[in-house]
């Protein structure tokens, strides 16, 4: 009996590690497209509102989903905690802060850090130009995203469970 519910948990565990890995794949779209989203609203903000960026970012915040929206919170925090952080600044030591709650690879972050850099330096035209250039590139990562989506999240799936049947194979 104990044999059997080992076999069980072995079997249960295995599956749930799969099915975790498979769901990072389907997360990492979701936050890209998320990203997409959020620089959109900011372009409205700077563009149409003139709204600071520590407000915008604020707002960003409030309608993104986490972990997007906690993103922008922190941006929003060291913005106005008085330490007089720039927008780049702020920017990169949320993305930093970030690291483990963001599923995104080198690329992705590399293009947030790229459009971090150019954050608050510029005229309104010249920063809504900027935008859309980071909504591009975050764009086409969320294509690639999609395409890893594809192929690797049922394999990771099936991957969990056939490897939790192999260990009860060598055990039994």
């Amino acid at each position: 009996m104990i044999k059997l519910l080992g076999g069980v948990l072995v079997l249960a565990a295995s599956t749930m590690a799969g099915f975790r890995i498979a769901n990072r794949y389907g997360d990492r779209p979701k936050q890209l497209r998320h990203f997409v989203s959020a620089l959109k609203v900011l372009e409205t903000e700077i563009f149409y509102a003139a709204t600071p960026l520590p407000e915008a970012c604020q707002r960003i915040a409030s309608r993104m989903p986490a972990p997007v929206g906690e993103f922008f919170q922190k941006i929003s925090d060291k913005l106005r905690d008085g330490r007089g952080l720039t927008g780049d600044g702020a920017w990169q030591e949320a993305l930093s802060e970030m690291r483990g709650k963001l599923i995104l690879k080198e690329t992705d972050r590399d293009v947030l850090r790229q459009f971090g850099r150019t954050l608050g330096v510029s005229d309104r035209a010249d920063q809504i130009k900027h935008i859309h250039l980071g909504v591009a590139h975050l764009t086409a990562e969320e294509a690639g995203a999609r395409d890893d989506q594809a192929r690797n999240e049922k394999m990771w799936r099936y991957l969990g469970a056939l490897l939790g049947l192999a260990v009860l194979i060598l055990l039994y």
